[in-house]
């Protein structure tokens, strides 16, 4: 009786520490950024960081103006998120930590695209314009894509 009960303890420890990367990735995503709110002029620098983070380039000029580059994850809201985490951890739970094998890669295509974007600010940091210079897919699908071409026959 006391060997069962020690495989049964080893058992459900195993599963709490398997179970777990992807509720750890749906609940730790970045919030949604909403991309129109920029496209109003006046907003301040400090409002633009405490949404996007601070600026991975920032260059300040002489007559007082700056460009500011940002690179951000597209994100998603709160009951997304959460209703993710909980699906992810009834999942692992069910299938013995199994789930891990679909749902972390999930996540690491959930994550939404990474956004590289320009902001000009005025001489009183009130900004002046906000641009998307590009977007770039998550890494899974990158891989997978490039794969599918080596695979394709005549692909170049």
């Amino acid at each position: 009786m006391q060997h069962f009960t020690v495989r049964i303890s080893a058992l459900l420890s195993a599963l709490l520490f398997m179970a777990g990367c992807s509720v750890y990735m749906a609940g730790s995503q970045p919030e949604k950024v909403d991309v129109a709110s920029f496209e109003q002029e006046g907003m301040l620098r400090d409002n633009v960081i405490a949404k996007l983070g601070p600026p991975t380039s920032s260059t300040k000029y002489e007559d007082g103006t700056r460009i500011d580059i940002y690179e951000f994850y597209a994100g998603s809201s709160s009951g997304w998120k959460v209703g993710r985490a909980v699906f992810h951890g009834v999942a692992d739970i069910f299938t013995f930590g199994l789930w891990e094998v679909i749902g972390t890669p999930t996540e690491m295509a959930i994550r939404g695209d990474k956004i590289t974007a320009r902001a000009v600010f005025d001489r009183n940091d009130a900004l002046k314009e906000f641009k998307i210079l590009g977007r770039e897919k998550p890494k899974e699908e990158e891989k997978s894509g490039s794969e599918e071409a080596k695979q394709t026959p005549g692909a170049p």
